[in-house]
């Protein structure tokens, strides 16, 4: 399964991975320039102790004196190494810590007198060479000492990386911990920062999320800042005006067929009538019945087409309704009415919970609902079924219908809704006189009081819609 990783996720990381790249590189800089400047100190330090031999070297053939300056050296700092040598190889002094062991000569020195640059390399350790290693300096000079011939000699000076690269890890890890500490400053500063940039852009999902179609006089809060963020949703409000005016259109040119239509086919009902009084003989007597029982059907729809698209253009408007409907009460007289039609189709017909709900709205238009909602469960539920009415009212006041009927498929649940759908079965719940307009009208009047309408699988088997509505404030 994709998991989903929000814009605000998005953003925080791509920004932090910029900064975590940019850290590491400045830090691996940092590393490097560190570790240059602390292995030129000591090729300093190393370049230094050399001329200090070097002087003494040339201040005369006193070699006890060197020996001296040489255990003086390594006394109490046992990290440095010196090995002198002659021309010939022979050893003209050598610091006690190196013991036995002598510094490596570098292997592109050959014999000769002629003086060499000095190298600085990095050598294994003369006595622990698994363990540490030495940065080495060697030097070849001329040397003149009085009363001596003029000779050359190999000035060796080294001293053991232990206490440098210690240092220099020491440094990288300051380094990295400044980084981490630097990367989580700027983790939970790209978080706050994404989340204030991104504040406008959650008050636009939330407001987009409660535009419907039903509810197209919302629209989308600008923050006033005339940023892009603005600018989009100025120019998403102007389409929704576009389509709330498209959708005005459609339902005024809705409203206007069924009215007009009304007229004629009310007419026609009323010549029927006259006909049929008239004595006509058979067959046309029974033709005239059928076409006076499609003229009806069609005026029905017609009702039915207009006070959907009344509906649509009071939906969410619950304050027009100023009345106080007791929903208990409503479903009694309501029970008593349909009580005949259950009996004729063999089903019981039963009142439920009885809960007080009060909501604010319109009596007829509630009658209507619930006449739809038993209509329906009456003629999808077979002979020996049961139909249950109940009220309930908690945070909401809720009218169920409860049948013992087939049921309705899951994915058939949205699509019974809507108009003109029919379940593909005979007397299925939803198909009502077989227009399709039942429940599609039970949703528009309970949009119209800033309700909804719920379908779920009874306990009974069957189907229980639920209209969900507001409950009436204290009188």
């Amino acid at each position: 399964m994709t998991t989903k990783i929000s814009l605000r996720w998005r953003l925080t990381l791509f920004s932090w991975s910029l900064a975590l790249g940019t850290a590491l590189v400045l830090t691996a800089l940092l590393h490097l320039r560190t570790q240059r400047q602390l292995l030129q100190q000591l090729e300093k330090t190393l370049e230094t102790r050399a001329d200090e031999v070097i002087t003494v070297l040339q201040g005369g053939p006193s070699y006890p004196t060197l020996e001296q300056f040489l255990l003086v050296e390594t006394k109490d700092l046992d990290t440095y190494f010196y090995d002198i040598r002659d021309d010939q190889g022979r050893v003209l002094g050598r610091s006690p810590n190196l013991g036995a062991a002598g510094l490596p000569m570098p292997a592109d020195w050959g014999g000769g007198d002629a003086t060499t640059a000095a190298t600085i390399r990095t050598e294994p350790h003369p006595i622990s060479p698994a363990a540490d290693r030495i940065r080495l300096r060697s030097e070849r000079i001329r040397l003149s000492p009085a009363g001596h011939a003029p000779g050359t000699a190999v000035v060796q000076v080294a001293v053991s990386l232990a206490t440098f690269e210690s240092t220099v890890r020491q440094t990288l890890r300051d380094a990295l911990a400044a980084a981490g500490v630097g990367l989580a400053a700027v983790f939970f500063l790209l978080w706050f920062v994404t989340s204030r940039a991104l504040q406008p852009v959650a008050a636009i999902t939330r407001k987009a999320s409660q535009i419907t179609a039903t509810r197209l006089r919302e629209r989308l809060p600008l923050a006033g800042r005339s940023d892009e963020l603005d600018e989009l949703a100025r120019v998403l409000n102007e389409m929704l005006d576009r389509l709330a005016a498209s959708l005005r259109q459609m339902e005024q040119f809705s409203s206007d067929a069924a009215h007009q239509l009304r007229t004629p086919l009310t007419r026609i009902r009323g010549e029927l009538d006259l006909v049929l009084r008239r004595d006509a003989s058979e067959p046309s007597r029974s033709q005239l019945e059928k076409v006076r029982e499609e003229v009806d059907g069609m005026s029905r729809l017609c009702g039915r087409l207009l006070l959907l698209a009344r509906l649509d253009q009071h939906a969410g408007s619950a304050a027009l309704f100023d009345e106080r409907v007791d929903l208990a009460e409503m479903a009694s007289d309501v029970l008593e009415q349909l009580r005949p039609l259950a009996q004729d189709h063999g089903v019981g017909l039963r009142r439920g919970a009885t809960g007080l709900a009060r909501v604010p709205g319109s009596r007829a238009l509630l009658v209507e609902a619930l006449l739809n909602l038993i209509h329906n469960a009456i003629r999808c539920t077979p002979r020996g079924g049961l139909v249950v009415v109940s009220t309930s009212a908690n945070g909401e006041a809720v009218l169920s219908v409860e049948d013992t009927g087939p049921g309705i498929p899951a994915e058939e649940r949205e699509r019974v809704f809507q108009r003109f759908y029919r379940l593909p079965r005979p007397a299925a719940a939803g198909t009502d006189d077989g227009n399709g307009l039942g429940l599609a009208i039970v949703m528009g009047i309970a949009q119209a009081h800033g309700g909804r309408v719920e379908l779920a699988d009874a306990p009974r088997g069957g189907s229980i819609f639920r209209v969900v509505l507001p409950r009436a404030g204290p009188s």
